[in-house]
């Protein structure tokens, strides 16, 4: 049974249900009201005609003035029946009992007469009525909630069917969106976002399917650029191999082709390192690092390799708590980075530190970040800046992105006042 039937069925059940609940209580309520209602009228009447008995001599009596009274106290529907003390009937009709009595509601109360300071009972004054038009009322008012329940039970089933409806198209949308998506096809979207639960559910999901979209888009990208990447030395170390193995060569041909291999096989390696760098977190180890002491190393290092680099320090100790390892190698990629696209001139290392957050500001002279490369430049492979992707894999600001995340900070590129690139590293004091 399909959701949309189940809550049609569930919504008439409720109403049925409630309907019965209501004309239960109702038809209980009416019936005692009616009950109690009629005894109160007889007590009354009983009470009044009580006072109209005579006491003579000790004996109730009802003379023809008291009888004329009495009649006129009285429905004739209401019959009235006066006993003695003795049990004999003085006036009115025999009271009923037993069987007689069944549909009758009776009201029985003393006669009593103030004596020389006392009270006489001089016997038993009741009074009776049929109850068969309470029975009457109660079926009447029974079909009538008969009917108007069913009336709504037809009006409930209509009703739920396009409830069911508006409430669940969103979610069917959903469920045939999805299964469009098993296809691939990501583009689809549900463009409604409402104020309501639903509304929210579908803004939701838009968002899930663009996220996962972007993801699938740039996992994609990573794998058609990561077998480009590899192909190329692949394809020179296979043809080297060929054109070695075509015929005798001499040693010396046989030594350019095995260089030309083992260029290509190292190129390879490190391809492979760094890929695997920016696929995988490392792990964090907790130990004190000094950011400035690997700062001072990283540029000493540079500077043996002729390149102008000038490292400083602002504020207090770049102590953070992290793996050296991890924040030597992010620092190096940005780095080479600016060593490999900056232009070959003058590269800075600004080292500050917070309460907060240690600081690693890498500025190059070259011709700066281009408006995409600021939004895409720490993606693994991208290298659409032309003005700064004549070499390289494309992986170092995505390798530095990765372990800096890794610890809890985070890698901002912006361009300085004369058009240089700067990359910031942050890492937070933990």
């Amino acid at each position: 049974m399909s959701l949309r039937r189940r809550l049609a069925l569930t919504m008439v059940a409720l109403i049925v249900a409630g309907c019965v609940a209501l004309s239960s209580i109702s038809l209980a309520i009416v019936n005692r009201s009616l009950r109690i209602e009629v005894n109160e009228n007889l007590a009354t009447i009983a009470r009044a005609e009580a006072q109209i008995v005579d006491d003579n001599r000790g004996m109730a009596a009802v003379d023809a003035d008291d009888v004329a009274q009495m009649n006129g106290l009285h429905h004739p529907d209401e019959h009235v029946g006066v006993i003695d003390r003795d049990g004999r009937l003085i006036f009115g009709e025999p009271v009923p009992s037993g069987a007689a009595a069944t549909h009758l509601q009776i009201v029985r109360i003393p006669i009593l007469h103030p004596k020389n300071g006392k009270v006489d009972d001089l016997g038993t004054l009741a009074v009776w009525q049929s109850d068969e038009w309470i029975d009457s009322v109660w079926r009447t008012s029974l079909l009538t909630f008969a009917g108007v329940g069913l009336a709504l039970a037809i009006l409930a089933g209509l009703f739920s069917r396009w409830f069911a409806r508006a409430i669940l198209d969103p979610v069917e949308r959903v469920a045939s969106l999805a299964e469009r998506i098993e296809s691939h096809d990501l583009s689809q979207r549900l463009g409604e976002h409402g104020p309501d639960e639903l509304g929210r559910l579908c803004a939701s999901f838009d968002r899930m399917l663009e996220r996962l979209q972007q993801t699938f888009e740039t996992e994609r990208r990573f794998v058609a650029d990561a077998s480009h990447e590899l192909r190329t030395p692949l394809a020179v170390v296979r043809a080297e191999t060929d054109l070695a193995l075509r015929r005798e060569r001499s040693r010396d041909e046989y030594r350019c082709a095995l260089e030309s291999i083992d260029r290509e096989t190292t190129r390879l390696e490190s391809l492979v390192d760094q890929l695997l760098g920016t696929m995988r977190e490392t792990a964090v180890v907790e130990e004190s690092v000094d950011i400035g002491a690997l700062v001072e190393e990283l540029a000493a290092r540079v500077r043996c390799a002729s390149t102008e680099v000038h490292a400083s320090k602002v504020g207090g100790e770049g102590i953070v708590r992290g793996h050296a390892r991890s924040i030597e190698r992010a620092i190096s990629a940005v780095l080479h980075n600016a060593i490999t696209h900056g232009g070959g001139g003058h590269i800075e290392i600004l080292l500050s530190s917070t309460v907060d957050a240690v600081r690693v500001d890498i500025v190059d002279d070259g011709q700066g970040f281009g408006a995409e490369a600021l939004a895409h430049a720490t993606e693994r492979f991208w290298r659409g800046d032309t003005a700064r992707s004549r070499a390289g894999t494309g992986l170092g600001l995505s390798i530095a992105r990765v372990l800096v995340e890794a610890h809890g900070g985070q890698v901002l590129l912006t361009n300085t006042q004369h058009a240089g690139a700067a990359v910031s590293l942050l890492f937070p004091r933990v």
